[in-house]
């Protein structure tokens, strides 16, 4: 089994764009951690800056975050497919395939990986209970 869930990707408007879709959707925001609290060492200005979030409404799920410093967003990079996979096995086969004549942008590691396809959608794959809901 998985999970396909947007991935939305702010130029530091996160916060206040995840609040919005809260409002808009009658969501609630299971969580939003800061670029602070996050294992990636970033300077004092980006320490408040959203690492990974998450708004549920319903059915609906959206994950988002701001852009990683030094790596701005531009129209067609400001979102991914989030996908979970129940096991490593599915992952791998999945990131191996999207990979053929795309490139990889993190390889698969402490569970996580991205690509972008070769017609250039960007995809984050991670497997594991927690994350196949």
């Amino acid at each position: 089994m998985s999970t396909l869930v947007p991935y939305l990707i702010f130029s530091g408007t996160c916060k206040e764009a995840m609040e919005f879709y809260r409002d808009a959707l009658d969501g609630e925001i299971l969580f939003m951690h800061t670029f602070g609290e996050s294992p990636i060492p970033v300077d004092e200005e980006a320490q408040h800056r959203i690492f990974n979030s998450e708004l549920r409404a319903g059915n609906i799920r959206i994950k988002a975050s701001d852009d990683m410093p030094g790596h701005r967003v531009t129209t067609g990079t400001n979102f991914s497919m989030f996908v979970s996979f129940s096991n490593a096995q599915a992952k791998a086969k999945v990131f191996s395939e999207l990979s053929e004549g795309g490139k990889v942008l993190f390889p698969i590691e402490d569970n996580f990986g991205m690509v972008e396809d070769k017609y250039g959608i960007r995809w984050m794959l991670e497997h594991g209970e927690q994350f196949a809901s």
